[in-house]
């Protein structure tokens, strides 16, 4: 049975994304985030969880595109971690684990 899921936080991270991306990619990406919303994303699209952060999804919109989510199932919510070009959010994400690493 799919959980029906509420978009809690995240929005300002896809209207900053959504200022320089195309309409049609703004419509892929709010057919995914619906998706997840009404728990078929996992049927639909290429999903692969974050080992470096429980919780978060990375969804394949199109080749070169993805959404990060973090589902918070207790709470039946997820917010929008990220949006955008697959390299960037693996580079952010190496970046952010190198900058915290003790010296």
């Amino acid at each position: 049975m799919a959980m029906r899921l509420q978009l809690v936080a995240g929005l300002e991270v896809l209207e900053s994304w959504a200022e320089t991306a195309s309409q049609a990619e703004r419509n892929l990406v709010y057919e995914a985030l619906f998706a997840v919303g009404d728990g078929s994303a996992f049927l639909v699209y290429d999903i692969f969880g974050d080992p470096r952060d429980p919780g978060n999804f990375l969804i394949m919109v199109k080749p070169g595109l993805v959404l990060k989510v973090m589902v918070q199932r207790a709470d039946s919510a997820f917010e929008i971690r990220y949006v955008g070009a697959a390299g960037d959010e693996l580079d952010a994400a190496t970046a952010s684990q190198e900058t915290s690493r003790p010296e």
